[in-house]
């Protein structure tokens, strides 16, 4: 799995402050996804940008369905790859 510290995570994928504290706050409040996401010290913060990837994917997936799915039911279907 791929790690990026904060900066360069902001850096590749584009996000200002506060479009990243949006993101990764939502994402720590997610089931299973929040494992993307380690803070070893107070003063270090490590993304795991595989597991982000998949919880975009999750998000986009998501985003328009009346009913919202979870993501264990989620990464159920991307192992069967439907």
């Amino acid at each position: 799995m791929a790690r990026l510290s904060k900066a360069d995570f902001k850096k590749k994928y584009g996000y200002s402050e506060s479009t990243y504290q949006r993101r990764i706050s939502k994402l720590k409040n997610t089931d299973f996804f929040c494992k993307a996401y380690k803070r070893p010290t107070s003063q270090e913060v490590i993304i795991e940008t595989d597991l982000y990837d998949l919880y975009q994917d999750f998000e986009s997936y998501n985003r328009l369905l009346t009913r919202k799915i979870k993501p264990d039911e989620f990464l159920k279907m991307e192992k069967i790859g439907a």
